[in-house]
């Protein structure tokens, strides 16, 4: 496979899926506030600070996939993952999955009631949030520093793994809770309107999580040195492939997606 295949390509793709979701995120956001002018302000306040988030977000990659594929024609050897506009998308990145994951966190703790779940789910969350920013931080070094140190590959993997566990934990919290609602009692209607929650959660919460567990997939791949020591590649140094570029763009789209679809 040639080197644009593995660079360039996967960029363009995750650019244009995230385009997509974003006007999907526009139609959805357009529809919230027409048909439920009157729902709490701090709800009306958490999406319009996820989608100005998201916005920006777009704008980054947008600009990032141009010095990609106009800019770096002229110098197809300065081809990097690092620039400022990447390294402002993996700030905004965790600020709109923490946004979104916390208001689920709240729905289930609604549902429940139960803190040491909603507390445990918090905490993943800040920690996918206090992580990824310092792997930012280690990010903006980089850019300015080629010679300076990475951020740790423990630390970059554990932020994934966190974000993907308070995914999957939250879903599965929220479902087994509605299901337990639903079963005490036999009102037809009471079960319809669990059952469309039901769906909903999953749907949503398996579409974040798995979205995270494909970025670890391809930002921790083996990579073999001369001595056949097997040792993780690091994410902001994969600069012979931007694979996982292609579902790391699309994160923070598939957060507010699921926030507007909730």
């Amino acid at each position: 496979m040639s080197t644009t295949a593995i660079t360039i390509g996967p960029a363009v793709v995750g650019s244009m899926i995230a385009s997509y979701l974003f006007g999907c995120s526009t139609m959805q956001t357009y529809t919230y506030y027409r048909r439920f002018p009157g729902d709490r302000s701090v709800f009306q306040i958490l999406v319009a600070a996820v989608m100005m988030l998201t916005f920006a977000h777009i704008v980054c990659i947008m600009y990032w996939t141009w010095t990609l594929t106009v800019t770096g024609c002229q110098n197809p050897d300065d081809i990097t993952i690092f620039s400022n506009s990447r390294d402002a998308n993996l700030i905004m990145t965790p600020l709109i999955s923490t946004l979104v994951q916390m208001f689920f966190i709240h729905r289930l703790f609604k549902f429940s009631g139960c803190k040491t779940v909603a507390a445990f789910c918090g905490i993943l969350s800040m920690l996918n949030l206090i992580g990824t920013l310092v792997d930012a931080v280690k990010a903006l070094s980089i850019s300015t520093n080629r010679t300076s140190q990475n951020a740790q590959d423990w630390l970059t993997i554990l932020t994934l793994v966190a974000a993907a566990v308070c995914d999957l934990v939250t879903t599965v919290g929220l479902v087994y809770f509605l299901q337990h609602e639903r079963r005490r009692t036999k009102v037809q209607q009471i079960h319809n309107i669990a059952d469309r929650l039901t769906l909903w959660t999953i749907e949503t919460g398996l579409a974040t999580s798995m979205s995270a567990v494909l970025v670890i997939v391809f930002v921790s791949p083996f990579n073999y040195d001369g001595d056949d020591h097997a040792s993780y590649q690091q994410f902001c140094t994969m600069r012979t492939t931007f694979l996982w570029t292609a579902v790391y763009d699309v994160l923070a789209d598939v957060y507010t997606n699921s926030l507007l679809a909730a």
